[in-house]
């Protein structure tokens, strides 16, 4: 699959958030551990504000890890690249570029990663597995994404699995309140799942490329239908039953009252422009993604609000930090409010 090349007259911060494929991560991964930060806050009775500093030091960790894995990706694929007509972010660039990112962020998170032991070895071990996950997904002679399903469970376990964990581990820690194993094991079901589908979302995507460039992906092995029913009727199921074993636990009626509203502006879109959102497809809308970038983070800082007020704050900042996401779900929902309004009026007058 070809792929456009960008312009080449990004500066240097251009440049280095091109490398580190920011608009990848940045929304769609983030968003979801903040969310479980909000929920683990939730069920551990404690407010987020005097937790904010910290808060954004998670969100630093995982973008020196998010921008590591995105660099060495891209690094040890350059020839699969070029071999399967993939434009690729550190190709015909100065080396300067990545190894300034690479040195950077192996810093940063040896710091971090310091820091989280002497938090809790728990959070330590778990930071340390996402590094371990990305670099054994993407470096030789290891190179997991050249593995079949060891790819697979490698690039879920970095990307969400560990993130999530660590999450949950850093609020228990920061707070002095245990959170139950049942949570661990709910968060854990559902970020693992939600890291195979997106990873076989990824693989489906790249198929024709991977073919072409000799990759064995679990994909290009397995076959593209075998991997999609794989995807519906093993994956999502378990990533539908952990995520609500996740809300009956909370016990918080928010998230449920937004499932419902996220339900609706699916049905709504589907009606208007016959497109129904989808499990695993490429190039479709994918079911429960906005709901978990936008729905779940908001459903849950709407419940430390209420109880602690100072959380309004901490909502602010969300806002702040994936306000584009948000808004564009906003401007969605007003425009469909809209449409609905006029067609009443039309009827009635």
């Amino acid at each position: 699959m070809a792929r456009v090349q960008a312009p080449a007259a990004l500066g240097f911060s251009g440049q280095l958030a091109e490398i580190a494929r920011v608009q990848d991560w940045w929304s769609c991964k983030f968003s979801p551990v903040l969310a479980t930060f909000y929920a683990s806050a939730c069920l551990a009775g404690v407010t987020v504000w005097p937790l904010l500093p910290k808060l954004l030091l998670l969100l630093l960790s995982l973008t020196v890890g998010a921008t590591y894995v995105s660099v060495i990706n891209d690094w040890t694929d350059q020839a699969d690249d070029q071999a399967g007509g993939k434009y690729n972010r550190v190709a015909n660039k100065p080396t300067v570029f990545p190894m300034a990112l690479l040195v950077l962020c192996l810093g940063t998170g040896l710091v971090l990663g310091v820091y989280f032991w002497h938090t809790s070895p728990l959070s330590g071990m778990l930071y340390l597995g996402s590094w371990v996950a990305f670099s054994c997904y993407s470096l030789p002679p290891i190179r997991l994404k050249k593995r079949g399903l060891a790819g697979v469970l490698s690039d879920a376990s970095g990307s969400h699995l560990f993130p999530q964990l660590l999450t949950v581990s850093l609020v228990s820690a920061w707070t002095s309140h245990p959170l139950p194993g049942l949570w661990y094991a709910a968060v854990g079901v559902w970020a693992l799942a939600c890291g195979i589908r997106n990873i076989l979302l990824h693989q489906l995507d790249d198929v024709e490329a991977d073919a072409q460039a000799g990759v064995s992906t679990w994909v290009s092995l397995r076959g593209t239908r075998f991997a999609q029913r794989f995807g519906q009727y093993v994956v999502f199921p378990i990533e539908v039953l952990a995520f609500g074993t996740m809300l009956v636990l909370s016990q918080q009626i928010w998230p449920v009252l937004l499932l419902g509203v996220y339900a609706a502006m699916e049905a709504f879109k589907w009606r208007l422009w016959s497109s129904p959102p989808r499990v695993l497809q490429p190039n479709s809308r994918i079911l429960l993604g906005e709901y978990y970038e936008v729905f779940y983070p908001l459903a849950f800082v709407l419940v430390l609000s209420l109880r602690h007020p100072i959380d309004g704050w901490v909502l602010a900042l969300h806002l702040l930090l994936f306000g584009l996401r948000f808004w564009q779900t906003v401007y969605l929902f007003g425009w469909a409010g809209s449409l609905v309004v006029r067609k009443v009026m039309s009827r009635l007058a």
